[in-house]
């Protein structure tokens, strides 16, 4: 029975509720409501009605009617967002729940699988019904706490930890970038890699453990050496590119002649002292590791590494 009433309270289950298509479904009319609940200047609400059915053109260069929705990535879209969706955060507060809610992402906290099947009936009918919105039911479900994810985080031992699918997704973004047949120079493709790396590391960060960021920071730069190693193209090429990095003669003509692939290449010795971590921090490769440092520790380091 002690046990029984220590796990009565505990929010072991997540209502995860998917919105499908939010943006590009949300009613005018239901917006413009909410809106003129708080905006009482006629001009104002008349230029967001404009805003909203100004329509989107497309990459053919067609017009779409904006109809419903609110267009995806305007400065204003996300300010609209959660004003509309805040009469949910009413409602839930109203009704006890612990819920988190960012834009239309939102999950809430249940003791039971039963519990939370019955939140989520109930918040389905007060999402279509009083705010006009579609529920994803594919997408929609009630999970342990353990397997769910928010925003590409999840909570693993009491620790937030990126997804697997953000992992994925950080890593196909990286090949994409790195990928050997861009034809792209070597130092745009270091641009465009540290420009994303440095933001995803930034919202990511939290959720990596150091172990990892060292593992990630090694299998870039090997991306970085796969890249240079297939522009240098030619044996001739490679042969005067590798005596410039200080390797002897008779080793460069052994790498430079070699058939393997270039992704075995990226890791062999030869080619790895030729483009030590020195050589490519010269050259602006973004470090992984000291960016997780940075954002742990902003102050110095402090006590052990996670």
């Amino acid at each position: 029975m002690a046990e029984e009433g220590k796990s009565k309270g505990r929010k072991c289950h997540v209502v995860d509720c998917d919105l499908k298509a939010f943006f590009d479904t949300v009613d005018h009319q239901k917006l413009m409501g909410k809106l003129r609940e708080r905006i009482t200047d006629p001009k104002l609400l008349a230029l967001i009605l404009r805003y909203l059915k100004a329509g989107t053109i497309l990459l053919d260069g067609s017009r779409e009617e904006g109809l419903e929705g609110v267009p995806q990535g305007g400065p204003l879209s996300p300010l609209l967002a959660n004003i509309l969706l805040d009469e949910l955060d009413v409602e839930l507060e109203e009704r006890g729940h612990k819920f988190v809610r960012y834009a239309d992402d939102f999950v809430i906290l249940c003791g039971s699988l039963r519990a939370g099947e019955r939140i989520l009936r109930s918040v389905r009918r007060f999402l279509t019904d009083k705010l006009k919105l579609t529920v994803n039911e594919t997408k929609s479900r009630v999970v342990p706490l353990s397997e769910a994810t928010f925003l590409g985080f999840r909570i693993v031992r009491r620790k937030v930890r990126w997804s697997a699918k953000s992992q994925r997704k950080f890593k196909a973004q990286v090949k994409l970038i790195t990928r050997r047949t861009r034809g792209h120079s070597p130092r745009s493709v270091i641009a465009e890699l540290s420009s994303y790396v440095r933001g995803a590391f930034n919202y990511y960060g939290i959720g990596i453990a150091y172990g990892e960021a060292r593992e990630l920071d090694q299998w870039l730069r090997r991306r970085v050496r796969l890249y240079y190693w297939k522009q240098w193209g030619r044996p001739r090429t490679r042969r005067r590119r590798l005596l410039r990095l200080g390797i002897g003669l008779k080793e460069v003509h052994l790498a430079s002649r070699s058939r393997k692939g270039h992704w075995r290449m990226s890791q062999n010795s030869l080619v790895h002292r030729a483009m030590n971590n020195e050589w490519l921090d010269a050259q602006g490769v973004p470090s992984l590791t000291e960016q997780w440092v940075s954002i742990r520790y902003p102050n110095g380091p402090k006590g052990k590494s996670v």
